[in-house]
């Protein structure tokens, strides 16, 4: 997970943002410098999620040694901590959210303690005690960046959207665009109900319901959809194109093209909307857990750091102050007003087969209509 995708709820794990790749790698062993006494950390994450200058600092400030494992899928990381059991060889990974329960119950994470945390409070609010970050009432790891869906639009046609009521606006017929599955839980807040199925975990005729109405308000509408599209490439390009004004959207396609110096905007709909957190996560038995809380820390200690995340990845980054330090364009392109945030549902792991299987037939049924 960093060619430019659009994430759909399936494949969220790879939302890619500012056109940056994320590859498959072994080991990258540094030389471990005389002045490294105080042992070593092993980190499994993401391609550009942490800085090399904020790594070079660490190291310098506390003699630890930072060897970084690079993935790109969150199966792969599942499956190495899974085969080496009670001696894992990593002591940091990096989990989404939403995946959190398929780790905690194979004892694969450790709930951190945030006491050990002295720079917690630098930490945006939404995301402190976030309800998808505790789990059998405790907190699992330090959300580091996060990516969202929202309305994206070009603002020389379509000066605000703050309602998904502007989706089934007669004024952009023919002008609009959106993944189907993605739109389709959307579509479910702006009818009342709960598009992340969280709350129908016992209650399965509900569920139907929901899902069965808002699949019937996407065929009613579908002539306002010039296309339904699956990547993230086709919708960059049908704004570049002027197809269309106004499309529901992952952050990472419309910050790559906002960054580009197009006229495009996202916004976080008032009804809700749906994200995902990347995490920092200690792993089980880890043998440098102390060296791990120092890292932990050290990324919050400065926004700088958490700016120097969004500018290399493209996602949001959780941290205060981080704004600030961004120009105009990267404000635009990576970043959500407190409000606007605030009304980000990040998604949680329960009752994903349900989901998954009555959004999936309800996809089916809106685009064979």
């Amino acid at each position: 997970m960093r060619k430019t995708l659009l994430v759909n709820r399936r494949s969220a794990l790879k939302l890619v943002a500012a056109g940056t790749a994320m590859l498959s790698s072994p080991y990258i062993i540094r030389p471990r410098p005389a002045w490294a006494e105080n042992g070593v950390l092993n980190v499994t994450t993401y391609d550009k999620f942490l800085p090399q200058d904020f790594l070079d600092k660490f190291q310098k400030d506390t003699g630890i040694e930072v060897r970084v494992r690079l993935t790109d899928d969150q199966g792969k990381q599942y499956n190495l901590l899974t085969a080496e059991g009670a001696n894992p060889s990593t002591d940091i990974v990096t989990v989404a959210g939403h995946r959190y329960s398929q780790f905690i119950q194979s004892k694969l994470i450790s709930a951190i303690d945030i006491d050990k945390i002295s720079n917690w409070k630098n930490l945006n609010s939404v995301y402190q005690d976030a309800k998808w970050a505790r789990v059998e009432d405790k907190l699992w790891g330090l959300p580091i960046l996060a990516g969202y869906e929202g309305l994206a639009r070009n603002t020389d046609y379509v000066k605000e959207a703050d309602s998904l009521e502007i989706m089934f606006d007669p004024e952009y017929k023919g002008q609009t665009s959106y993944i189907v599955s993605d739109f389709l839980t959307l579509a479910m807040q702006y009818l009342g109900y709960d598009g992340d199925f969280v709350s129908y975990t016992d209650n399965r005729e509900l569920a139907q319901k929901a899902t069965n109405d808002a699949r019937d308000l996407l065929i009613k509408h579908k002539d306002m959809v010039r296309k339904y599209y699956d990547a993230g490439s086709e919708v960059q390009q049908m704004f570049i194109n002027e197809d269309i004004y106004l499309a529901h959207s992952w952050s990472g396609p419309v910050a790559k093209l906002i960054m580009e110096g197009h006229p495009i905007q996202l916004s976080a709909p008032k009804e809700g909307t749906f994200g995902f957190v990347y995490t920092l996560n200690i792993v089980n038995n880890a043998p440098n857990q102390e060296n791990a809380y120092k890292l932990l820390n050290a990324v919050l200690a400065d926004p700088a750091v958490g700016a120097s995340m969004t500018r290399q990845s493209g996602y949001s980054s959780t941290i205060n102050g981080v704004a600030d330090l961004l120009n105009d364009r990267e404000k635009m392109a990576a970043t959500l007003p407190q409000n606007q945030l605030e009304r980000v549902i990040f998604f949680s792991s329960v009752n994903r087969d349900m989901k998954n299987e009555l959004v999936d037939r309800a996809t089916a049924e809106v685009k064979a209509a």
